[in-house]
């Protein structure tokens, strides 16, 4: 039987998954299914793993993720019309197969399919995921200063004022944040820094700074 976990906050989205890789996995390949929440044992175990991803999410280490299966099929959902990732991601989700949340059927389905064939291709590959080799993308100690002041609702000019920078050093710090996670707008740097509080890192120094404040 094919565990699959789906952790995305759609219903009505999640439901139109589930019976999709139903038709996929048991119609087509006849194998039987069983849906679970995310939880750590869980992904570890899992064969299919589909996770909602917000901007900038896919460049940061993720623990829960680390210790999936070598073949599991990472499937993230992503919205918006801007690319959801360039140059190399961590090893936790390096082989993620993006789905745009508005794609049509018939290509969510492809993209399912191409991505199942080539988690099969490589069953025979020992695939290690060491963090210490990981490119997973990190804030620099004054990156996560002004990271926390912005998410505080701070404007350039109070946390100039806070951190003894310049206002143009603030606004430079905040371009190469939204960079370095290719992020487009405020709004998207905001759910960044909102999933990034959240993330279980030890230690999470986004989140010790805004505790600290």
């Amino acid at each position: 039987m094919l565990q699959i976990v789906i952790d995305d906050k759609n219903t009505l989205y999640r439901k139109g998954m589930e019976i999709l890789l139903e038709q996929i996995f048991l119609r087509e390949e006849g194998e039987l299914v069983e849906f679970l929440p995310l939880t750590e044992d869980h992904v570890a175990t899992a064969d299919v793993i589909v996770k909602s991803v917000e901007p900038g999410e896919s460049y940061i280490c993720n623990p829960v993720l680390r210790d999936r299966k070598a073949v599991s099929l990472l499937i993230g959902i992503y919205e918006g019309a801007g690319n959801p990732y360039f140059g190399e991601l961590p090893l936790c989700v390096n082989n993620m197969v993006f789905i745009n949340r508005a794609e049509s059927l018939s290509k969510t389905r492809a993209l399912i399919v191409r991505g199942w064939e080539n988690s099969a291709l490589s069953a025979s590959k020992n695939i290690i995921r060491n963090c210490q080799r990981c490119l997973h993308r990190t804030l620099s100690p004054q990156q996560v200063k002004v990271a926390a002041h912005f998410y505080s609702g701070h404007n350039p000019e109070e946390t100039a004022l806070d951190l003894q920078l310049n206002v143009k050093t603030v606004c430079a710090h905040k371009r190469m944040i939204m960079t370095k996670f290719n992020l487009y707008s405020d709004c998207e740097l905001l759910h960044f820094l909102n999933g990034l509080k959240k993330q279980q890192l030890m230690p999470n120094e986004f989140s010790e700074c805004l505790a600290g404040r």
